[in-house]
């Protein structure tokens, strides 16, 4: 193990009491589906909090999924600051993968939730800045696979035009830059899951917890993506997959109605990885 990785690993203590402290203050009126709310400052090693935004989602979304505004309120432009431009993308990505599962397996009527949303809403906070960054966009492949959504049709080939978009507006960010969006995901997902499962386990608001088993997915997929030969930047990939892994276990199906798992595990994940990605820097 390198000396590097040594020393997130002695921080992981750090990690959970955070991780503990941010789950102590979830709940009903935080997170992705709270009406102007502000999600705060993630978690950062020795008190550091450059290079982060504090993002807020401030959704306001209801059960239904109306009056959402995911991501229109953050501290970093994204048509400057790769690590908010990322972390756009890989919200919307996140919620695709919801759609993709929740259509496959049958569950029409909620998949089309998450297909609307990334394309009436998170899209309109990326448009300025894929312009900005003189890239063409993806809404046209957004709006084929919602039509083909709606109408019962055959997504596979769509929903892979979009992640390939997706991924092609990826910029060259640096492996650090990746695992800090990484870990805004997933506290998002953190947030999500907090809002969606009561404290008995039971699940209130479906569409917040499949919206946090999504962006899981997605920050995964994400990280298999980044190829690097530095041995420090490859162990901090390896334990943020490990971490996410982790996450992961909390869930039970996507449709299930009660879980035993605690949004603290996706909350000390987030810090884990952030504290990964500063030791790269």
């Amino acid at each position: 193990m390198t000396r590097r990785l040594k020393l997130m690993t002695s921080l992981s203590t750090i990690a959970a009491v955070s991780a503990l402290s941010l789950a102590g203050c979830g709940g009903e009126g935080e997170g992705e589906g709270a009406e102007g709310e502000s999600e705060g400052t993630p978690v950062a090693a020795s008190g550091e909090s450059e290079g982060l935004s504090a993002e807020s989602e401030g959704e306001g979304e209801s059960e239904g999924g109306e009056g959402e505004s995911e991501g229109a309120v953050a501290s970093g432009d994204p048509a400057t600051d790769d690590i908010e431009y990322l972390r756009l993308l890989g919200l919307v990505r996140g919620h695709l993968v919801a759609f993709y599962e929740l259509y496959q397996g049958g569950e029409t009527t909620m998949a089309l939730m998450h297909v609307k949303h990334p394309e009436s809403e998170l899209y309109a906070s990326l448009a300025p800045a894929i312009a900005a960054r003189g890239l063409s966009g993806f809404a046209d492949e957004l709006t084929t696979l919602a039509n083909a959504a709606e109408v019962g049709g055959e997504v596979t080939e769509p929903y892979s035009a979009v992640i390939t978009q997706l991924n092609s507006h990826a910029p060259g960010s640096s492996v650090a830059q990746q695992l800090l969006s990484i870990s805004q995901i997933v506290r998002t997902a953190g947030d999500e899951f907090d809002i969606g499962v009561e404290d008995n386990g039971s699940i209130s608001n479906a569409h917040e917890y499949q919206d946090a088993y999504g962006f899981l997915i997605a920050s995964r997929e994400i990280l298999s993506g980044i190829s690097t030969t530095d041995i420090n930047a490859v162990e901090a990939i390896e334990m943020a997959q490990e971490q996410i892994a982790l996450a992961l276990g909390v869930f039970e199906s996507l449709t299930a109605s009660e879980t035993e798992g605690e949004a603290s595990t996706l909350y000390g994940a987030a810090a884990r990885i952030e504290i990964a990605a500063r030791g790269l820097m």
